[in-house]
């Protein structure tokens, strides 16, 4: 397994996200897409969380050889649920 960093502003920004919530998130990423737009090696992402919930992640992939995790919220915003194709379901 790579190894994965999270930067302490995670949990300052969002306290109900721990590092290692945010961590065994992108362990446990369900989808991920790279952000073209912004950095081909920034990735947008939804991952399981130890307690079982969604966590949206913004991910970069270091040139070092790690990932760094520099966003991560719950619940994940709809828009960005929506664009990794984990909206409603249709009926």
């Amino acid at each position: 397994m790579e190894r994965v960093v999270v930067l302490d502003r995670v949990s300052e920004r969002h306290p109900d996200v721990l590092k290692e919530d945010a961590e065994a998130a992108w362990n446990n990423c369900l989808v991920s897409i790279p952000a073209f737009d912004v950095d081909p090696d920034r990735y947008l992402a939804i991952g399981v969380d130890r307690k079982g919930r969604l966590i949206e992640l913004i991910v970069i992939r270091k040139q070092e050889g790690y990932w760094l995790i520099v966003h991560g919220q719950t619940p994940a915003q709809k828009a960005i649920r929506e664009k990794l194709g984990l909206g409603k379901r249709q009926s």
